[in-house]
């Protein structure tokens, strides 16, 4: 998985396994603004999460799994623990991808730049601006919301959110115009945690090299 995927940076599940509430059905709209009004009550969050990718062409599957810190304004922190060691930082002005096994970091500026996911968790995630919403239905006690791109983007055909009871959002699933599926699974959120800044911070591994992108 390359940083772009990371930072475009993708449906959720819960971890009990009792049916929950659904939440309200009101319009896509009702629950998008209320997705919104979630994200910019959590200062910070951090999840487990299943990350799955789907390539049409080449008809498999590729599964990763770790866990999802964020932290406003702009933080974000993604520990990939299989199959392989991998980790992903924004400090909210610098992208850090490093992979030990390579030796290898690649550090690109973020700028205004973020990617889908990113933005959909980011408490500056503003779904109906680049998006028309629609609802449809789902198991599980969630609401799955629709995002159709009001604009053609040659990268997104569409995007779907899985909303909770409580309006978190625990799955992203993003299909591109090839038919390509990039899914994230999120349990075990806990919100508000108090995070340290430090983690957030990341220094270069003595011996390692380093990759503009």
């Amino acid at each position: 998985m390359t940083v772009a995927t990371v930072a475009l940076p993708a449906a959720l599940f819960l971890a009990a396994l009792a049916p929950l509430p659904a939440p309200e059905e009101g319009s896509a709209a009702d629950v998008a603004r209320k997705v919104e009004a979630r994200a910019v009550s959590a200062g910070d969050l951090e999840a487990r999460f299943v990350q799955s990718y789907r390539s049409e062409a080449l008809g498999r599957e590729v599964v990763e799994r770790g866990t999802l810190r964020l932290k406003r304004p702009g933080r974000m922190r993604w520990d990939y623990d299989a199959p392989d060691k991998k980790t992903f930082v924004s400090d909210g002005k610098t992208f850090y991808f490093y992979v030990p096994a390579d030796k290898q970091v690649i550090v690109r500026d973020q700028g205004g730049s973020q990617g889908l996911v990113s933005r959909l968790l980011s408490e500056k995630g503003r779904i109906l601006e680049p998006f028309d919403a629609g609802l449809e239905s789902s198991a599980n006690g969630l609401l799955r919301l629709r995002l159709t791109p009001k604009k053609p983007d040659p990268e997104l055909e569409r995007a779907y959110l899985q909303v909770d009871p409580e309006y978190r959002i625990r799955g992203i699933e993003i299909i591109d115009a090839q038919g390509n599926r990039s899914r994230f699974d999120f349990d075990g959120i806990k919100e508000n945690v108090g995070l340290a800044d430090k983690l957030f911070r990341f220094e270069v591994p003595r011996g390692v090299e380093v990759i503009s992108g």
